[in-house]
């Protein structure tokens, strides 16, 4: 089946950034194959703040993201 690239530019209030995250991790597990890069521009926001709203489960530890290789 032939991958389709998506580009999504939103406005997404910060109280709902984690439940837009676990909505992608959730359709990314059910469905095998699939590849979310996730950019956020948020400079005046804490990395602490950052780190809470990447918070998903299942958990996408950093090697997992790294033994994912390029789409």
């Amino acid at each position: 089946m032939p991958k389709i690239k998506t580009f999504i530019r939103g406005e997404i209030p910060s109280e709902l950034m984690q439940a837009w995250f676990q909505h992608l991790r959730d359709f990314d597990t059910a469905h095998p194959g699939c590849h979310f890069e996730v950019m956020m521009d948020m400079p005046d926001t804490p990395l602490a703040e950052l780190a809470q709203q990447l918070r998903i489960d299942p958990q996408l530890t950093f090697e997992a993201i790294f033994d994912r290789g390029p789409p």
